[in-house]
């Protein structure tokens, strides 16, 4: 069934090819192929600056019009779970997506980014690559932020819901909640691992584990820190950048600093009309005083006169 799929495909379908890569799709899906295809060299650009790679043979995208079709696109042996939108085979330098209207552009293009840096990634190297460096890499280049992440790294940071990075070597957890964080953890701690190297210190690292070198120390010789002393300072400075800076430079926190300061301004107003109110009472019981003593004079000199 899935030999047949893939041949109908290849048959009927349409099919565009570019310096290095082969997109297949339904017909219908012409323009999203050709969305893919420039896609797909961008990235391609964009991953040369960080690694020293050479590509072998072209890598095949194959995009599919409806679930069914999906399922017998992928490799025979392998299901793609019913929840995913792409799934990358690196071995076989395969991508293979969904391109019905379940799903729209934007979300089939941030996931065919996402997988196209696994197969990058992984077939650059026989060495073992981290599952943190893998996501996070991966992560990295799918949607780079977005409104939606930095509201969940607010909560991750006000939480101090981090996972540490050593448990992230071979596998994720398997609860819903952690697996989210594990996945903001990794690509925000790739990110902040990247604006202290740079692009040219990701090249190093990659440089340093083709020669055979482990990931960390790799990543050691380059940054002159340990990952774990980088993963402190990314938790100190995530912890300060999502969960405190918002509240310091938020429309709201203004507000609230606006409504306080006018009820200072207010009280301290208040305090010194009330201060000019009793002193000007004290005025007046002066006044009323030194003319109660003047008219009390005025009697005694009248009853003086009278006897």
């Amino acid at each position: 069934m899935k030999s047949i799929c893939i041949f109908l495909l290849l048959l009927c379908g349409y099919r565009t090819e570019s310096a290095n890569f082969v997109i297949e799709s339904d017909d219908s899906l012409k323009r999203l192929a050709e969305s893919v295809k420039e896609n797909a060299e961008t990235q391609y650009s964009e991953i040369q600056k960080m690694m020293p790679f050479e590509q072998k043979s072209k890598i095949t995208v194959r995009i599919a019009g409806s679930m069914k079709e999906y399922e017998a696109l992928q490799p025979e042996g392998y299901r793609a779970p019913t929840w995913s939108v792409g799934i990358a085979y690196p071995s076989k330098r395969l991508v293979v997506l969904r391109g019905d209207a379940t799903h729209g552009p934007d979300e089939i293009l941030r996931t065919f980014r996402h997988e196209l840096a696994h197969v990058f990634l992984h077939n650059y190297s026989g060495m073992k690559i981290p599952k943190w460096f893998s996501e996070g890499f991966s992560m990295y280049f799918e949607d780079r932020g977005g409104l939606g992440r930095s509201f969940r790294l607010m909560k991750q940071a006000f939480s101090n819901s981090y996972i540490d990075i050593d448990t992230l070597e071979d596998t994720f957890p398997d609860n819903p909640v952690d697996i989210q964080n594990a996945y903001l953890t990794s690509a925000e701690f790739f990110s902040f691992m990247l604006s202290k190297i740079g692009e040219e210190g990701l090249y190093r690292v990659f440089e340093n584990v083709g020669r055979g070198l482990d990931f960390r120390y790799s990543i050691y010789k380059v940054a002159g820190k340990t990952v774990s002393d980088m993963e402190k300072e990314y938790k100190k400075s995530s912890r300060f950048r999502y969960a405190w800076l918002p509240v310091i430079t938020s429309s709201t926190t203004l507000w609230l600093l606006l409504t306080f300061l006018f009820i200072y301004v207010f009280v301290v107003k208040k305090r010194r009309t009330g201060k000019k109110l009793e002193i000007m009472k004290m005025e007046e019981e002066l006044i009323l005083l030194d003319r109660f003593e003047k008219e009390s004079k005025n009697e005694d000199d009248s009853d003086r006169t009278v006897n």
